[in-house]
């Protein structure tokens, strides 16, 4: 033997009970842990996949309202087409109707003015003043015909004048008349048959008919004056002692042969 020595110790560690059952109990346990890592792998699996499926959804959901909305417009484009057309064809019948109507006027109009006749002087022999002269120019229209008296006189007398000629002061049946007797007018002022009666509080014509016409266009004031006359501007009143000359009328359904021409 050497002079070194090697020396062997055998050593032997004594397990506790307590590391003795703690072995066991891990040995135990270590299947339950793999269990509950199984399942709660498969439970994410499980969410992942609901997710992914909720995703295809929705997004399928939103292609067919996209291809329900392709699908509708071709209808509500050819819905407002064809409301356009409607519109088209009823703007153009109400032009049509529009049209009609205003060439009936004008035909209206035409055969009115074909019936007009030219103007001409007269001399009127009063019936109450013998030898009295009235003179002044007429036209007829219609079914009247209009004597424009030149003398300038109160409203009063323009009446008694007009009634003594056979005649009456001028009643304006409508507005349509009224425009036609202010493109005649020559500039002058002339006394018309319509009046304010203190009686009735209302303005009448001299024979007491009705009238068409819309009084309510002419600013009237019987403050102001209780007589009407008629110029190419206006309508409106004045004092009745004012001097201006007169227009009579008649019809000719009665149209007697009281008057003698003159050219």
């Amino acid at each position: 033997m050497s002079d070194e020595e090697v020396t062997y110790t055998t050593v032997r560690f004594h397990k506790s009970s307590g590391l003795q059952n703690g072995g066991r109990s891990d040995e135990t346990q270590g299947p339950r842990e793999a269990g509950h890592g199984i399942v709660m792998c498969w439970l994410s699996t499980w969410a992942f996949s609901l997710y992914m499926l909720l995703i295809l959804v929705f997004q399928y959901s939103q292609e067919i309202y996209k291809l329900q909305r392709a699908l509708n417009n071709p209808h509500q484009e050819n819905s407002t087409m064809q409301n356009d057309n409607y519109l088209m064809e009823e703007m153009l019948k109400n032009k049509s109707i529009d049209y009609d109507a205003l060439k009936h006027d004008l035909d209206t109009l035409n055969r009115t003015l074909n019936r007009c006749y030219q103007e001409t002087k007269f001399v009127l022999d009063s019936k109450q003043h013998r030898g009295k002269r009235v003179e002044g120019h007429w036209f007829c229209c219609g079914i009247k015909c209009y004597y424009f008296i030149m003398d300038n006189i109160h409203w009063n007398e323009c009446e008694q004048t007009c009634r003594d000629c056979s005649l009456s002061l001028l009643k304006i049946d409508d507005d349509d008349e009224l425009k036609f007797l202010q493109l005649q007018i020559k500039p002058n002022t002339y006394w018309i048959g319509l009046s304010y009666d203190t009686r009735t509080k209302k303005w009448q014509w001299s024979d007491g008919g009705p009238s068409k016409l819309d009084l309510n266009t002419a600013k009237f004031d019987h403050k102001t004056g209780r007589c009407a006359f008629l110029s190419r501007a206006r309508l409106d009143n004045d004092i009745c002692d004012q001097f201006y000359p007169c227009i009579c009328e008649k019809r000719l359904d009665n149209f007697a042969d009281s008057y003698r021409s003159k050219s």
